[in-house]
């Protein structure tokens, strides 16, 4: 999915080209990714509305119109353009406006587009039940500690556990924890107090570094950069801290990369990863 550093790139990128501007139109490509949660018509309720605001929620961009909102979740492969000539069969649902277009695109129709009112939002799942927001002033040290403190999880499975964070998706888990020094599947109640002060600055220095990394990339706005990550989606590369080959875990359902050798996990394991010939 989008994760959060692209979602604040996206989000500053789509604010001077859609503030002020007037929907003329809006066109439903695909109408398997839309939810109108106003008991009214889309085109009716929509359309002749001007783009108020827009502002990210955890995962969900939520572009005021006033006295109606719609509210978009991505997903694992939802992109936006503002390519007036997008027609990739990818597309979804394209707004238009005079002089400027938005196109939302999903090749798995997985993420949604809501059509709201303000009051809403807790009809939209998840979007209500986000945790502390991860580059706001609210993510001090000590409100990570309360909400660490009291979780039992496998690290991995906190740091993306929405209800907890807002946000974290598979890639910056991965990155995150490798800056960090801890093995995914370290328990969050085995950390010491040492690996989860650590912890929480490589979430601040991740973040905060891809966020300017994707920022100075200036690369298309549906395209996601990934070049300048470490240890997601290179399995048997070298570890660019020891050289030892990057390795491949399911936690809970999802691959995580990490180096045996800078992320030990203390006690028995299943496997042993050191013990693998190269």
């Amino acid at each position: 999915m989008p994760e959060l550093p692209d979602l604040v790139i996206i989000e500053e990128r789509l604010v001077p080209e859609l503030i002020g501007r007037k929907i003329s139109a809006i066109e439903i490509v695909d109408p398997i990714v839309v939810r109108n949660l106003t008991g009214s018509s889309i085109e009716d309720g929509f359309v002749g509305a001007s783009f108020r605001g827009l502002y990210r929620n955890g995962p969900f961009l939520n572009f005021d119109l006033g006295d109606k909102n719609v509210v978009i979740h991505p997903m694992l492969a939802g992109r936006f353009s503002l390519e007036p000539n997008y027609k990739k069969k990818d597309l979804c649902v394209r707004f238009r406006m005079e002089g400027s277009v938005l196109n939302y695109s999903d090749d798995v129709r997985m993420g949604k587009v809501y059509f709201s009112l303000p009051g809403q939002f807790a009809q939209i799942p998840k979007y209500s039940e986000q945790g502390v927001d991860l580059i706001s002033e609210q993510f001090t040290e000590e409100e990570f500690q309360r909400r660490i403190d009291k979780s039992r999880q496998q690290t991995r499975v906190f740091l993306m556990d929405q209800s907890k964070l807002s946000v974290l998706g598979n890639a910056y888990s991965d990155e995150i924890l490798f800056e960090a020094r801890i093995h995914p599947k370290t328990p969050c109640h085995r950390l010491t107090s040492e690996d989860k002060h650590r912890l929480y600055e490589s979430i601040r220095r991740v973040l905060a570094d891809s966020i300017d990394y994707i920022r100075r990339k200036k690369a298309p706005l549906d395209f996601k950069v990934r070049d300048h990550v470490k240890v997601r989606n290179r399995k048997n590369e070298p570890c660019p801290n020891c050289g030892t080959k990057i390795r491949r875990a399911n936690v809970l359902g999802h691959d995580s990369f990490f180096c045996p050798v800078c992320q030990p996990m203390a006690g028995e394991q299943f496997i042993d990863w050191n013990r693998l010939q190269p």
